[in-house]
């Protein structure tokens, strides 16, 4: 059986999410630059839903052809070409989460 080759696209960001557990144990995350809201129910997932939809986000884009203005927009930078054969490409988007505390205070998570 053959292995499918992913192209990793590295993209120049630094997009801030807000976290926070609720008492059931339950994470919530929020990045209110783009307007997204994620729930999980582990720290494991919600990091891997995070990374997933930003992703699928910038896959979208590439199709519309939106993701150049888009990246601009933001002052996002891609660290390499998108490759002319576009099966297979995975983004990478760095991000880091901020814990919300009481009345909406955040501080830095360290997981």
């Amino acid at each position: 059986m053959a292995t499918r080759r992913v192209t990793i696209v590295r993209v120049d960001a630094k997009l801030a999410w807000e976290v926070r557990r609720y008492q059931d144990g339950d994470w919530l995350a929020i990045c209110d630059p783009l307007g997204l809201t994620l729930q999980a129910e582990t720290w494991a997932n919600l990091m891997e839903d995070i990374s997933l939809t930003l992703d699928a986000m910038l896959r979208d884009l590439l199709k519309s052809n939106d993701l150049d203005q888009f990246l601009k927009e933001r002052k996002w930078k891609l660290l390499g070409p998108i490759p002319q054969t576009r099966g297979d490409i995975r983004f990478d988007v760095p991000f880091f989460p901020m814990k919300m505390g009481p009345h909406g205070s955040t501080g830095k998570v360290y997981q």
